[in-house]
């Protein structure tokens, strides 16, 4: 990141900021509406990749670990391009996994999952209190173009101005994808896809870098 960028996050992280639940829930729903095809066919893609790869002995679960986050990345990539009146195809689900992402993405799954961890395991608190405020470790990463630790520090020192708001509302998407969890499962299809958009939404809003191309170029 050149030199402006990093005195306009400085700027960023200066200024207060509220955390608006239910605008975020229905911007969400806004967004995934009219995409409703592309947001959930990419989940079942998903969820076909991680069953395809439990098949495969002995390496199947580490190169499900492996892409598991640069995948998921693949809703920021989307949903910050219709946020911002971009055109989409499905292909930019996959940004993640390329060169100029992959490694960025799987440093902050890997490290990230590490630190909370650590932190559960010495006093629960620091986990919880990591865990929910890494949430915009990935939205850093593709739209501020930061490396991993820059993007996880920068969602940190973020959401602890807001930690207890910040904190509702992933207690909030807890209850979403209980909901849909309850629908025989087949719910999750809609409230898993509903979560990122909403997420993503919440970080656009709050910490929305417009000025840069990053979410448009592979």
């Amino acid at each position: 990141m050149n030199t402006s960028g990093n005195e306009q996050l400085d700027i960023l992280l200066q200024k207060d900021y509220e955390v608006n639940v239910e605008k975020y829930f229905r911007k969400g729903w806004q967004i995934l509406q009219p995409s409703f095809g592309p947001m959930i066919g990419f989940f079942v893609v998903i969820a076909l990749i991680n069953a395809v790869l439990s098949f495969i002995p002995a390496v199947g679960g580490s190169v499900a670990a492996l892409v598991a986050t640069p995948l998921a990345a693949g809703y920021t990539f989307v949903v910050l391009a219709v946020l911002r009146g971009q055109s989409f195809t499905f292909t930019d689900f996959f940004k993640g996994l390329t060169n100029k992402y992959f490694l960025q993405l799987f440093l902050i799954s890997l490290v990230g999952g590490v630190l909370c961890a650590l932190g559960y395991l010495l006093l629960l608190l620091p986990g919880i209190y990591l865990s929910v405020s890494y949430i915009f470790a990935i939205q850093f990463a593709v739209d501020w173009d930061l490396e991993f630790f820059p993007a996880l520090e920068t969602s940190r020192k973020l959401v602890s101005k807001q930690w207890l708001q910040v904190f509702v509302l992933l207690l909030a998407l807890l209850a979403l994808n209980f909901v849909g969890a309850l629908l025989l499962g087949i719910g999750v299809l809609v409230t898993a896809p509903l979560s990122l958009c909403i997420i993503v939404s919440a970080y656009d809003d709050i910490a929305g870098n417009r000025a840069n191309g990053s979410t448009r170029e592979a």
